[in-house]
């Protein structure tokens, strides 16, 4: 289980968006207590290496330009 989850938004990958259904809902209805929707990837780098300890396994999934968010974790945890 994860000790935090963060939502950003929905990226339609080929298909029309869904009305209705964004990040901020989904976030809203998963079940757990630590669940926090971002808007951005400029707003999940820094709130995401912030929490990060050393022994931490941090995933990153979703559709798109998702596989930029890894080396920008990185890079801010780097220094």
């Amino acid at each position: 289980l994860a000790d935090e989850v963060v939502v950003l938004d929905v990226f339609p990958a080929r298909e029309d968006p869904v009305p209705g259904v964004t990040g901020a809902l989904i976030a809203d209805r998963v079940p757990h207590e630590n669940v926090t929707f971002l808007e951005s990837f400029a707003e999940a780098v820094p709130f995401v290496s912030a929490r990060v300890q050393p022994g931490d396994l941090v995933l990153t999934v979703g559709a798109g330009d998702v596989t930029i968010l890894g080396p920008e974790l990185l890079s801010a945890l780097e220094g």
